[in-house]
């Protein structure tokens, strides 16, 4: 975001802060759960397409849960803020609007030829182009 005054130039953003204390998720099953949900959180349908996590996977990942005590977020959106007198400069000012998007899908170096993205990963990609 660029103001007429260098001092009020800024960032829209968004921010959480989560205060609280983890703790480890315990059993292999509880722990599955945990990372099935965080996957179907992240991509929707995908937990269903691939591989679940071996048993010496689930042994080497730590798994944490935490009840939120405290959560605040922060917004900053729209125009910047200026001073009255700056008004009248005949410098630009405004917001120059960034997006994170997702582009075409690279495979993997290894992937077998001819296995091109399911539906859930095609759909994912599309919604967020």
């Amino acid at each position: 975001m660029l103001a007429r005054s260098a001092f009020h130039h800024s960032v829209n953003y968004r921010s959480v802060v989560v205060l609280g204390t983890a703790r480890p998720v315990g059993g292999a099953a509880q722990r599955r759960a945990a990372l099935r949900a965080l996957t179907e959180r992240l991509v929707p349908g995908r937990w269903d397409e691939v591989r679940e996590p071996s048993e010496q996977e689930l042994r080497g990942t730590q798994v944490l849960a935490m009840d939120l005590a405290e959560v605040s977020a922060k917004v900053r959106s729209g125009p910047p803020i200026e001073e009255p007198e700056d008004l009248s400069r005949a410098t630009w000012s405004g917001v120059i609007p960034l997006r994170l998007a997702a582009a075409a899908p690279q495979p993997a170096p290894e992937i077998t030829p001819g296995v091109e993205p399911s539906a859930v990963v095609a759909g994912w990609v599309a919604r967020r182009a």
